[in-house]
């Protein structure tokens, strides 16, 4: 027995039938649904059988009779009428009736679907009553009540929407414990955070619990052609949330002609801001933005790309213009580290903007514009790294340094390329290579770079700047010694640096030995130019021969003489500065091997002269007072004769 809902409509539409056979169909089914005893499926099936029994005797060839298509459109106008007055009855009260929850989110599941599906009813009756009405016909007025009814319903939608986007919006908090403490990560890394890959930090951006709804409004008002309003209305609350909360971490819009009359702590500050806000930016809210624009608009719909791009390219234009303003400004080597920094975090992110904004989806020009600014930010750190010799060469000092120490100069120069080089040497190497065309070596590793490396060259040409400039400053002393130990302190100095640091194997063991060979020669030199006349009174020559009293009286002279001078040196040299303990120990042993033992040699030749009563100091006396020299400290000798 075929039950009701197995009749077959096409049976029915296929067998010839007289008009009066149509119209006792329809007059039953009539009859059936008016029974109290039918389930509520049993009646939408028979009103469903009814409606097709209508169309296709409206869509019937000939053999209809004209005179029954009025009947039939009539009556399926009429049931359509109903449907929609109950539609439009469950869409304008919550329009009307002010008890009601003002969200249809907010008052439940269940009242939420009646909604939906009281517009899904006024989505096929509009369709029906096109189907059905002839223009000019006094029922074409239906159509336009109803599309007023779903346009009512498409705004009530909207503004779900946007309650939803910005009520259920997530905020992502950065840790708050260390990396490294396992077992802590889920908690500290905020509200929504489900994973981290590979430097992405995944999260929900908006509560789960909602992301159903989301769906089912996008998809309603697409099946209504208002698919232009929700985007519209996604894209706007999207975009201002997103900037409110980049704003919130430090997203600024500075002008060039801001920047260059700003403070450098100031602007120093705002370029680490910048830093730490476009790696948020990307890797965080950008991709949580990709996520949820697949999610509720499907990842193969090209307005998907096509939103995602308007939410985010008035940041990243921002972002970009700071970035453009950076390196623009002057190349002054404050800046350099900022700019590799700014440089490391794009070349970062790189990857990531590659996936977000594809060719397919019109927004290349966000790509060519990201690379723009990397290339500028890459080219300006470039030509302030290369520019430092020069602005080493420039420097202005014109005073000679007190006591012939490490000059501020070598200082600066060695802690800027020493203390904070290493972490860049990469990238600097990367760049330097792209501006002399050189792609042999990428530069990926910063450590290990060999000597023959692009920036190994650059190094060195820079040192032997600073080296030229030293050689000018050491004119600046009057006293040869004087300049001999300037240079030997401060080419030490940097061979010192060099040699602890993780740049050793960038300058070379060649470059090395140099350094060594350099002060080791001025070290020479300074004694040479410092004690020779000082022994040269303990010469031989001028001695008479004999025993006699003249000899004595020579002897005397020459002591007398050695003493005077030593005392000048060291009244002069005490305040003299090598900073160096090792460095100034080897001085002083190398002194002591020139002039004590001098000193002693001559003592003992002569001794049979009973010359001790001459001696103002003895060769102990001498190993003390040396240990006052290059401390920094000018002093006075009290000593009398023992």
């Amino acid at each position: 027995m075929m039950g009701m809902g197995d009749v077959n409509v096409d049976m029915i539409s296929t067998n010839p039938m007289r008009r009066e056979s149509l119209l006792a169909a329809h007059n039953l089914l009539r009859e059936l649904e008016a029974n109290d005893s039918l389930t509520d499926d049993m009646k939408k099936i028979l009103a469903d059988l009814d409606s097709k029994l209508s169309a296709m005797e409206l869509t019937h060839d000939s053999n209809n009779t004209s005179e029954s298509i009025p009947i039939l459109r009539e009556r399926e106008l009429n049931d359509a009428k109903e449907k929609l007055k109950s539609a439009h009855d469950k869409i304008m009260a919550w329009e009307s009736n002010l008890e009601r929850l003002d969200m249809l989110w907010e008052s439940g599941p269940e009242m939420a679907a009646e909604y939906i599906e009281a517009v899904e009813d006024v989505l096929c009756l509009v369709e029906l009553f096109r189907s059905l009405c002839i223009k000019g016909d006094d029922n074409y007025v239906v159509i336009s009540q109803a599309e007023d009814v779903l346009q009512v319903a498409m705004q009530r939608l909207e503004e779900e929407l946007v309650h939803i986007l910005a009520q259920r919006r997530q905020s992502y908090v950065f840790p708050t414990v260390a990396e490294d403490d396992e077992g802590e990560d889920d908690e500290a890394e905020g509200v929504g955070c489900t994973t981290k890959e590979q430097g992405d930090i995944v999260f929900d951006l908006i509560d789960p619990e909602a992301i159903p709804f989301l769906k089912t409004i996008k998809k309603t008002m697409f099946d209504a052609k208002y698919d232009q309003d929700f985007c519209a209305a996604y894209v706007k609350t999207q975009k201002e949330a997103l900037e409110d909360c980049l704003i919130g971490i430090g997203m600024e819009t500075v002008s060039i002609d801001e920047l260059v009359k700003m403070d450098w702590n100031i602007m120093a500050s705002k370029m680490k801001t910048w830093i730490q806000v476009i790696r948020t930016a990307v890797q965080v809210y950008f991709l949580a933005e990709k996520r949820l624009c697949d999610e509720i608009l499907g990842k193969s719909e090209p307005l998907q790309s096509l939103c995602l791009t308007n939410i985010t390219k008035s940041s990243m234009t921002c972002l970009f213009n700071f970035g453009h303003a950076m390196a623009l400004g002057p190349h002054t080597p404050e800046k350099l580290f900022y700019l590799l920094d700014m440089y490391e975090v794009l070349a970062e992110v790189q990857g990531q903007i590659n996936t977000l904004f594809s060719e397919e989806s019109g927004s290349s020009y966000l790509k060519t514009e990201f690379e723009e600014v990397m290339g500028r930010l890459g080219d300006s750190a470039r030509a302030t790294f290369v520019g430092f010799g020069e602005v080493i060469l420039s420097d202005p000092t014109t005073d000679p340094f007190p006591g012939g120490g490490v000059h501020p100069l070598s200082s600066y120069v060695m802690n800027y390329i020493i203390v904070y080089l290493p972490d860049y040497c990469g990238t600097l190497n990367t760049l330097l290579q792209k501006k002399d065309g050189d792609d042999n070596n990428n530069g990926a590793v910063n450590q290990g770079l060999p000597e023959k490396s692009v920036l190994a060259d650059h190094l060195r040409a820079i040192v032997a700047k600073l080296k030229f400039n030293l050689e000018k400053k050491s004119h600046l002393y009057r006293d040869v010694a004087l300049q001999h130990i300037f240079l030997m302190n401060n080419t030490h100095y940097i061979q010192t640096k060099v040699i602890n640091s993780e740049l050793q194997k960038i300058f070379g063991d060649e470059w090395i030995r140099t350094q060594i060979v350099g002060y080791q020669q001025h070290a020479t030199s300074y004694v040479r130019s410092t004690w020779s006349s000082v022994v040269a009174s303990l010469r031989d020559d001028g001695i008479p021969s004999g025993s006699g009293s003249g000899v004595k009286l020579v002897l005397k002279e020459k002591i007398r003489i050695f003493s005077v001078a030593f005392e000048d040196v060291y009244r002069s040299q005490t305040g003299w500065v090598i900073r160096d303990e090792q460095l100034k120990e080897e001085l002083r042993i190398s002194i002591s091997q020139k002039v004590i033992l001098a000193y002693q040699s001559f003592i003992g030749r002569h001794s049979k002269y009973d010359i001790e009563k001459y001696v103002k100091y003895d060769s102990d006396d001498l190993e003390n007072l040396l240990r006052d020299f290059f401390e920094g400290s000018q002093k006075s000798l009290n000593y009398r004769r023992r």
